[in-house]
């Protein structure tokens, strides 16, 4: 595992960061994220800040399910399903930080994220305790893909059951936004306005593609909510 981190002088009006890593473990999984950031001061009452995220994950050994059989003595009745997932990730974050008055300020808050993955080359573990694998379609065994879901038949001509389960393939898409008004309208006494909308959308799995992916995501629905909360405080 490699990590790398900068960042400038944090005094002056414009600071920039990264953040990456890269991980590796041989015969299993690769991984590499980074991350870059932007804050700027054009005043001393302002902060904005964006922070955009990519990264991708590559792992041969992703866990997918469990199937009950008991021709399966070699794992105590059940097949462990495994399979390769290319997983990609695109997120940021966005921040305003605006100091009208002593007593009076707006923080808002943005976050879009993507991660998309993607899964092949299923298998079953063979051994306990080891990284020994039955990859389906191979040896005898079967695997086709209909309407959304996987067909296994672990030993062809075999006495093992085939089974089926699920496209484990997934593209999930989300946008979080927080605003947040605070006035102190007397002293010591504070109104709090909260605006926060949250957006989903789970469209094309296993298929990734940014520009398209984005449309989808802006223009899901969302849920909206809105709270408001106010205190008073007495001299007593």
């Amino acid at each position: 595992e490699v990590d790398l981190s900068l960042t400038t002088d944090s005094r002056k009006p414009v600071i920039l960061s990264g953040y990456a890593f890269t991980y590796h473990r041989p015969g299993t999984s690769f991984e590499w994220s980074a991350n870059f950031s932007l804050l700027w001061k054009p005043s001393p009452t302002v902060t904005l800040s964006v922070g955009p995220t990519l990264g991708f994950e590559d792992n041969p050994i992703q866990w997918v399910t469990r199937v009950s059989d008991e021709t399966m003595i070699a794992t105590y009745g059940r097949r462990y399903l495994f399979g390769r997932l290319d997983q990609k990730v695109v997120a940021a974050d966005v921040r305003l930080d605006w100091t009208f008055t002593p007593r009076l300020t707006l923080q808002a808050y943005l976050q879009p994220f993507l991660a998309v993955g993607r899964y092949e080359e299923f298998k079953e573990l063979a051994l306990p305790r080891t990284y020994s694998w039955n990859v389906y379609g191979e040896n005898g065994s079967t695997i086709d893909y209909t309407d959304g879901a996987y067909f296994v038949d672990p030993d062809g001509a075999g006495p093992a059951a085939a089974f089926a389960f699920g496209n484990p393939d997934f593209n999930y898409k989300s946008l979080r936004g927080t605003v947040v008004l605070r006035w102190e309208y007397l002293p010591g006494s504070l109104l709090y306005f909260v605006w926060t909308q949250s957006r989903a959308d789970f469209a094309h799995p296993g298929d990734f593609e940014l520009r398209r992916d984005l449309g989808d995501l802006f223009t899901a629905p969302g849920d909206n909510i809105f709270l408001l909360k106010a205190t008073y405080r007495w001299n007593m």
